[in-house]
């Protein structure tokens, strides 16, 4: 990784002090909802986006959501945990991810679909992993944003854009900032104290096969067949849904659970 860009990594703020309050809630087993949604209420901001999440067709709850406590009886500590450090995440970093010739609204979708879809799938198979990749749903392409800011603040957004185009954006990373986007990304958690956990699942996003420990393979799995269920633009088309089945088979995945997950997003 160049110098210049871990030093860019290192001069990005922490994040919030909400978010530690409410990690803490979150890592207390005998936490309840509501000290979950009391630690939530100190960022009114937080609050309303959380909110609004919440009441996406995405996630496809039966009616609206107007209390923090409300959604987090009906998403889970999980769900909206999740949320609130997303948020947070993009506040500290905003996101721009334009050298890689992708908008923001195209990232944000990406993200909100993987993240729901993710959402849906594991609450019908392992909901011991909502915490963990639910989260790594929501943060892992942060890298791209950390690298974007990185390659404008430097000059190097056209070198970096026309690589993209001619040989890939893992190339383009690779040749001009020393490193891939997940690196970055992990990089990044570790400076902001996240879980051992998150790290290994954003290092092999895309390599499940590499990762050393099982949880952490069953993990990647799942987060590697949502990315590659909805392309870096925020669609689902016909070869990465053919793709995506692919991967359950080869998993050994339950084929008609993520069928439903997957027409349930698709029919929003």
């Amino acid at each position: 990784m160049k110098k210049e860009l871990i030093e860019q990594i290192e001069h990005i703020p922490m994040l919030p002090e909400s978010i530690s309050a409410i990690e803490r809630v979150y890592s207390d087993k005998e936490s309840s909802v509501a000290d979950m949604a009391k630690a939530i209420e100190s960022d009114p901001m937080m609050v309303a986006n959380i909110l609004k999440l919440a009441n996406s067709p995405l996630y496809g709850l039966s009616r609206e959501v107007s209390t923090i406590q409300q959604a987090v009886s009906l998403l889970g500590k999980d769900t909206v945990r999740n949320f609130a450090i997303h948020l947070a995440a993009t506040s500290t970093v905003p996101v721009d991810v334009s050298p890689y010739g992708i908008s923001s609204a195209q990232y944000s979708k990406r993200v909100e679909l993987v993240s729901a879809l993710l959402n849906r799938w594991l609450s019908k198979t392992d909901r011991s992993l909502l915490g963990s990749v639910g989260l790594a749903a929501f943060l892992s392409d942060i890298g791209e944003v950390v690298i974007s800011h990185y390659l404008k603040k430097n000059g190097l957004e056209e070198d970096f854009s026309a690589l993209v185009k001619k040989r890939g954006a893992e190339v383009a990373e690779k040749e001009i900032c020393g490193s891939r986007s997940y690196d970055v990304a992990a990089t990044l958690f570790h400076k902001w104290h996240f879980s051992a956990d998150l790290v290994h699942l954003v290092r092999f996003a895309e390599s499940p096969e590499d990762a050393a420990d099982e949880e952490t393979k069953k993990g990647a799995r799942y987060l590697h067949v949502a990315k590659t269920l909805v392309s870096k633009k925020g669609e689902i088309g016909d070869k990465n849904i053919e793709a995506a089945y692919v991967m359950v088979e080869e998993y050994g995945m339950d084929e008609d659970i993520f069928e439903d997950s997957l027409n349930a997003v698709l029919n929003l």
